[in-house]
């Protein structure tokens, strides 16, 4: 499991991706690639679709907060 600060860099990393995208006038699908590529820049162990799981979680989180279950 990763730290904090890793954690924080990774959506760091992926914001910056896909804000830098879509301000050029990406499409979302475009901009979510590129996040997807700047989180496999920084986990080259990880899987294709297994980053992008992680950088659809982390978006979704930037959008609508984290998902809580009581």
């Amino acid at each position: 499991m990763p730290n904090l600060s890793t954690h924080e860099a990774d959506l760091r990393a992926i914001a910056n991706a896909f804000k830098e995208q879509k301000e050029a006038g990406a499409v979302d699908h475009t901009a979510f690639i590129a996040a997807v590529g700047a989180y496999r820049l920084r986990h080259p162990d990880v899987r294709r679709n297994e980053a992008a799981l992680v950088v659809f979680q982390l978006v979704d989180d930037l959008f609508h907060g984290p998902v809580t279950f009581h």
